[in-house]
């Protein structure tokens, strides 16, 4: 046990090192490249297609300064915080406050507009297992702003591996009781033996997030499921804007789950950030996001067959992200 953990720290370590030297290295680079990439997003914003550049090049360097500001709060937290609990606590501090920056950030520059519905009845139950749709980057924020700060709670998170190569998120997300999995169904026996400790390992004061699609929906990727997985196509023909929920992390979770009830976020406009062109491209300006919450109580979660109880829920996340999307539309 002791060697293994050796290699993890040493493996962390490394992980560490390059990740920060990557982010000193681009943030050296775009710092002495500024004049240039001033003059040039200039020019690519009267380019059809890339009307935005601009806000997006904004937003970069915003990201870069809100990563080196977290490294130095992270910084300070290990000079000066020594007890556990401290430490928690103030590591959920700097998380709140980079997630509620960036995306304020974001919303300011594209001049997003944000509407939530069923809040406040969810708001007002105890913890949860909370289950949100996936469609883009910005969405990961959502339910640690619209749940666990509007409850000034902890919210666990069941993240994917690759969020690590960001250096705050990874600090964050490890001195935090999170669990980053690997995507690849390589080890997912392990994996889902994670998931069910954090759920397990909560408290009543802490909910818990997993992304049941396990990665961000996009047309191309629905397509390719299709093509590639032909059992699945009565699911993605059932939802035609979701990705089948991957069922290993969620039957587990409600396998050992202590007594909380579960959260659904639905939402849509997400849409147009799903990837780098779409932020340069004015996907994202003047959108509007719609957010709705709804919640089921412990008591009404099947004993058994869980599975066609998150395919009817699933269901349900379909209609309203139909109906959302159509109020964005009208």
């Amino acid at each position: 046990m002791k060697q293994v953990a050796q290699e993890r720290s040493y493996r962390t370590l490394l992980r560490r090192l390059l990740t920060i030297s990557g982010l000193a290295i681009v943030s050296l680079l775009a710092l002495v490249m500024s004049p240039v990439i001033l003059i040039l997003v200039g020019l690519m914003s009267f380019i059809p297609g890339y009307t935005t550049t601009p806000r997006a090049a904004a937003f970069f360097y915003g990201y870069l300064t809100h990563e080196w500001a977290g490294l130095a709060r992270f910084f300070w937290l290990w000079l000066r915080y020594r007890e556990p609990e401290q430490k928690l606590e103030k590591a959920r501090e700097i998380q709140t406050w980079w997630a509620q920056s960036l995306f304020d950030m974001g919303c300011w520059l594209f001049r997003v507009k944000v509407e939530v519905s069923g809040q406040e009845d969810v708001l007002e139950g105890g913890c949860a297992l909370l289950f949100s749709r996936h469609t883009s980057m910005g969405d990961t924020v959502l339910p640690l702003l619209y749940f666990g700060k509007a409850r000034n709670e902890n919210l666990r998170y069941v993240i994917k591996q690759e969020l690590q190569i960001s250096p705050c998120l990874d600090i964050g997300g490890h001195l935090l009781p999170n669990v980053f999995v690997d995507r690849s169904g390589s080890d997912s026996e392990r994996a889902v033996a994670s998931i069910k400790d954090l759920v397990t390992s909560a408290n009543a004061s802490q909910s818990v997030l997993i992304y049941p699609e396990g990665t961000r929906f996009t047309q191309k990727k629905h397509d390719q499921l299709r093509n590639k997985h032909p059992k699945l196509h009565d699911q993605l023909g059932r939802w035609p804007g979701l990705l089948p929920p991957r069922l290993g992390g969620v039957l587990g979770m409600l396998e050992v789950n202590p007594g909380k009830d579960i959260v659904f976020l639905a939402h849509a406009g997400f849409e147009g950030s799903a990837n780098i062109h779409d932020l340069l491209g004015g996907g994202w300006l003047d959108q509007k996001i719609r957010l709705h919450f709804w919640r089921v109580p412990f008591n009404a979660i099947p004993k058994d067959d869980w599975q066609e109880f998150m395919f009817r829920e699933w269901d349900c996340m379909q209609h309203k992200v139909n109906q959302l999307s159509a109020e964005i539309t009208a």
